[in-house]
């Protein structure tokens, strides 16, 4: 999937289920993708609505909690901050 431009971002968002694993216990969807900018990862969260949640986890770190996003703007944004490595998570492996 190419991201060129914040649009993709939202069709990856609209279509998050696609890409994303089911956490039945936590009953959320989630996808994991690299924190190049801290050496750890990125797990972005989905609860079934509009609501989504970012989480880091590193070797030398590891966020106190989720943060959720208060608009879909503010994870769009996210995401094209960190599009590389979103690129490389939901590019399908042949």
């Amino acid at each position: 999937m190419q991201i060129k431009k914040k649009n993709d971002i939202g069709l990856i968002l609209d279509n998050f289920s696609s890409f994303a694993k089911w956490d039945a216990s936590g009953k959320k969807l989630y996808l994991v993708f690299a924190d190049n900018k801290r050496g750890g990862q990125w797990t972005l969260m989905n609860y079934g609505d509009d609501r989504f949640s970012v989480h880091g986890l590193g070797e030398d770190y590891q966020d106190d909690r989720e943060s959720f996003f208060e608009e879909r703007n503010s994870v769009v944004t996210f995401l094209w901050n960190h599009r590389a490595a979103l690129k490389a998570a939901v590019q399908p492996t042949t």
